[in-house]
């Protein structure tokens, strides 16, 4: 399990090397407008809708994960090399479709390949940790970058420096993916069915539905909010370029502890309970940064980021994996990452441009949190939780049909 959590760690490294500046870099430096800064968070989605399914389902047929991986990690190293030395917005937006292909996929990839090696090891009667214990390093991985790109900010470095740091990433990804132990095909020997049916059955099965829905809305909110808060920050509450990076971290070391505390907090109010939770923190957020533009209030708003992130980002996953069957444990995550996440970031991404060309920057945040109340209702009060998996043990083996 040890290279499963550094695999965690280092891709989540890349995410944490571009997400607090790029949406400065492109402005900046690619003569982006907001509209078109949009239009390139989306265009990153769109491989959302076919990429993380088709791959997940090549991982239930057999193909080893490692390789998969490893192709995605060189894929995202050399669009994001060319994207630093791209001069021309149609190019970038263009490698910005190439990137997303090979990116988007992986982080699903990761989470079905770690649940079939614990199902692996609890058939073997070998401890199993929780998946949010592993998740963590992620959280790990995602400072990591803006601690090593504080310096050089400070000392006046353009904001594109952080696309190097990024393919470094990527390549010391690349190099763990084969560390991984192989993971051989859980499903009963002749199955003929379709796992990416089977997930998409469960998914919008009578079980989790609901939870379908309002993450749809809740992945929405999260495109408005990702695809601007580092503009907001820099030009709104005018917040200096080298804290912009910590200032989000800060939130993200607090998602440390709250993930540590993740199996306490099951233990009281339930896995539904987390998620209301996160839910209720992220409506909050918004609207505390749109109401109240300044650097105060910009810290105190990522207090509530570590519960958000276990509504959003693990409470689904642990979820959707005790809806899986062992023929369709990778594809449950991949296609609900195209059906529900991806459909959500491509119509948020574009809604998010146009919002803030009209309405500018705090519209976004207002838009953000409308549809962030929408997911917080839906989940309180017309989602019933799913048992843990022991409960469901025989329930499970074949997916909920759609009615």
């Amino acid at each position: 399990m040890t290279a499963i959590r550094r695999q965690f760690f280092l891709s989540y490294a890349v995410i944490g090397s571009v997400m607090p500046l790029m949406t400065v870099f492109l402005k900046e430096q690619g003569g982006f407008s907001y509209l078109q800064i949009g239009l390139a968070q989306s265009l990153m989605s769109v491989p959302m809708l076919c990429s993380p399914a088709l791959i997940t389902l090549l991982a239930d047929r057999n193909l080893d994960a490692r390789v998969i991986l490893a192709a995605a990690f060189t894929c995202s190293a050399t669009v994001l090399s060319l994207i630093f030395f791209s001069t021309s917005i149609t190019l970038t937006l263009t490698l910005f479709v190439f990137h997303g292909l090979a990116f988007v996929a992986m982080l699903p990839l990761q989470d079905g390949y770690f649940f079939s090696l614990a199902e692996k090891h609890r058939k073997l009667g070998r401890p199993v940790p929780e998946y949010p214990l592993v998740r963590i390093w992620g959280a790990v991985g995602f400072i990591v970058p803006s601690l090593i790109l504080f310096y050089p900010l400070s000392r006046g470095a353009e904001p594109r420096m952080i696309l190097p740091c990024a393919i470094l990433f990527c390549l010391f990804s690349l190099a763990n993916s084969f560390t991984l132990t192989p993971v051989p095909r859980l499903a009963p020997a002749g199955t003929r069915r379709l796992p990416s049916r089977q997930a998409l059955h469960a998914i919008f099965g009578p079980n989790a539905r609901w939870l379908a829905i309002g993450l749809f809305f809740a992945f929405f909110a999260v495109s408005t909010y990702y695809a601007f808060i580092g503009n907001y920050l820099d030009e709104v509450i005018g917040i200096p370029r080298r804290h912009i990076g910590l200032i989000i971290n800060l939130g993200v070391v607090l998602e440390l502890v709250c993930t540590l505390l993740m199996p306490w907090l099951q233990r009281k109010i339930h896995l539904k309970g987390v998620m209301v939770l996160g839910l209720s923190c992220m409506v909050a957020r918004m609207l505390l940064l749109a109401c109240f533009p300044t650097p105060f209030v910009a810290v105190i708003a990522q207090l509530g980021h570590g519960f958000e992130i276990l509504a959003l980002y693990i409470g689904p996953i642990m979820f959707l994996n005790r809806l899986a069957g062992d023929e369709f444990r990778n594809s449950i995550q991949g296609v609900f990452t195209m059906a529900v996440g991806g459909t959500a970031r491509v119509i948020g991404g574009v809604s998010a441009g146009f919002m803030v060309t009209w309405f500018g920057l705090r519209g976004c945040l207002f838009l953000g949190a409308g549809m962030s109340t929408c997911a917080l209702l839906i989940i309180a009060f017309l989602f019933s939780r799913i048992p843990p998996r022991e409960d469901l043990e025989e329930k499970t083996v074949s997916p909920v049909s759609l009615p």
